[in-house]
């Protein structure tokens, strides 16, 4: 049977992290097992469990050790940390669960501790940015959605120096160009939609999953939080409303197709004018404010 585990302390963040397994769980097909580093006599983890209905293990030892090698059973899919013990911690993300999230080779759900989590996780929002990290994290929530009704909602962020280059057929070619890049990245999910925006991805995507009400992000991510590394992975573990899913990614994949062709102000101007453009198409394009979204509806058609 596979198993999500969710490691909890006895702190206010435990019931959060075990209603958020919970949630993950099912998307993952899995049973819970609640895990403790620490003293087995301790009230709190004992209570959040039991009220959760989740069986509770607890072991001694050093927590990061204990919990990696508890991960690397064969049945064990995903595994369920907070990101700290309260909200007004000193620090956005704690030591223990920055350690797990860079040391652990399977998917990391990382709970804030004042998360409140349905009991069906109904969307989830997936940074795209056309590298193999991003895609493979879009991969596994497309099959994990297979047998859910689950939204996918794909983030992309354009920085105004890498912008494509649009003519003057601008409503057109945006839309041709959302086809295109969903169609080339996300084959898989044909009910997703595109969220796209121009500027800092770190600012953008949290606004996104705000804006659209997801119930978990998921980033696929090579593990390396050194400076000026990971900056996306960084400011949702601070500062995300809802569990983040981290999918660790070999740092030696390539990107998944080259960098696209740039027009850098020139695109960005060309942008700016989509806030004067309305209307919608056969695939429900609404482009509003800098702001284009694009779903297939329910055509289906790429």
């Amino acid at each position: 049977m596979r198993k999500v585990i969710a490691a909890i302390t006895g702190d206010s963040a435990a019931a959060a992290v075990l209603s958020s397994a919970d949630a993950i769980a099912e998307l993952f097909s899995a049973t819970v097992e609640a895990l403790h580093v620490g003293d087995e006599r301790a009230v709190v983890v004992a209570s959040a469990a039991r009220k959760a209905g989740i069986t509770l293990r607890t072991i001694a030892g050093e927590a990061v050790q204990e919990i990696v090698d508890a991960a690397g059973a064969e049945d064990v899919v995903a595994v369920v940390i907070g990101a700290r013990g309260t909200p007004a911690g000193k620090h956005p993300v704690g030591s223990t669960a920055l350690a797990l999230v860079a040391s652990l080779d399977k998917p990391v759900a990382v709970v804030p501790p004042d998360v409140t989590v349905r009991h069906h996780i109904q969307s989830v929002l997936v940074p795209l940015d056309g590298t193999a990290a991003s895609t493979a994290a879009l991969r596994e929530i497309v099959e994990l959605s297979s047998g859910a009704e689950l939204r996918v909602v794909v983030a992309h962020v354009h920085q105004a120096r890498s912008l494509p280059a649009f003519s003057d057929h601008l409503p057109h070619e945006v839309r041709a160009w959302s086809e295109e890049f969903m169609a080339r990245h996300a084959p898989a999910a044909l009910d997703a939609t595109l969220e796209v925006r121009v500027g800092e991805p770190n600012e953008h995507v949290l606004d996104i999953c705000r804006h659209c009400g997801c119930d978990l992000v998921a980033l696929g991510w090579s593990q390396d939080l050194g400076r000026g590394r990971a900056a996306i992975v960084r400011r949702m573990l601070a500062d995300s409303p809802v569990p983040v899913l981290l999918t660790p990614v070999s740092s030696d994949l390539a990107p998944v197709h080259p960098a696209a062709r740039t027009a850098g102000a020139a695109g960005a101007e060309q942008l700016e004018q989509l806030g004067s453009i309305g209307g919608a198409s056969a695939t429900t394009a609404t482009i509003a404010q800098g702001r284009h979204v694009w779903s297939p509806g329910r055509h289906g058609e790429r």
